[in-house]
């Protein structure tokens, strides 16, 4: 088992399921810990709760689950390998996105982690800390700035952006930052065009985005007549 950034043990699960049967115990006890926490909230969230509500035995629960701290952080490996999942899928569309179509594609990307099953988000997040489990969701944010860095490295030429990956580790973790902030004490913004418009703003500042000059008019530019003058280059009586 690995050791949580608190350096205590982590409680994992006592046997892995192999066959289908076991599969689907284990699935159906991860989704109801996810139905009781958002429901009754962690206080209220027992082993023999789950047990009764899944359908199953407590002995049954046992056989995979030592206590409901493991059931919690079996629920939030499965969110972040969800969470992961989508951002491969990012990365995809990411690699060969030019820059305007880039950044809203990261600030997007950011607030489709925080706002898909923000409710049951939510609920772990406040849990994260205590249970010693963050470094789940940082390898989500690994995945999203792997697809920043190269994107970065790929329109280097059209950024100011000295290190990517320092860049990438920059915006990634302020985006977290502002959208778990959000979840937690404002989750309307989540949804609000204004908010995802400030984002966009945030990182097109940071990259130090590389607007198109103005093409001059054919021509060059016009000259003005002086003031007062008048066709035929006579001067008004």
């Amino acid at each position: 088992m690995r050791k949580t950034a608190r350096g205590s043990r982590r409680v994992g699960t006592r046997k892995q399921p192999s066959q289908a049967r076991s599969k689907a115990l284990v699935d159906a006890l991860i989704q109801t810990t996810a139905r009781v926490l958002l429901r009754d909230g962690w206080q209220m969230l027992t082993t023999n709760r789950i047990a009764r509500e899944a359908g199953v035995s407590v002995g049954s629960l046992y056989q995979y689950f030592p206590n409901k701290e493991a059931l919690l952080l079996a629920l939030i490996e499965r969110i972040a390998d969800e969470m992961t999942e989508r951002l491969i899928e990012v990365g995809t569309v990411l690699r060969d996105a030019p820059v305007e179509e880039g950044i809203v594609t990261i600030v997007r990307a950011a607030l489709d982690v925080s706002r898909r099953d923000a409710p049951l988000y939510r609920a772990v997040l406040v849990e994260l800390p205590r249970q010693g489990a963050l470094e789940l969701f940082e390898r989500v944010n690994r995945r999203l700035a792997d697809a920043l860095t190269e994107w970065l490295v790929a329109r280097r030429d059209e950024l100011d952006v000295v290190d990517p990956s320092l860049a990438a580790h920059v915006l990634v973790t302020s985006l977290d930052a502002l959208t778990d902030h959000a979840l937690l004490f404002h989750p309307e913004l989540l949804d609000s065009p204004r908010f995802e418009r400030e984002l966009h703003a945030l990182v097109s500042g940071y990259l130090g985005v590389r607007r198109p000059e103005p093409r001059p008019r054919r021509g060059g530019p016009r000259s003005r007549s002086p003031r007062g003058a008048v066709a035929g280059g006579r001067s008004a009586a």
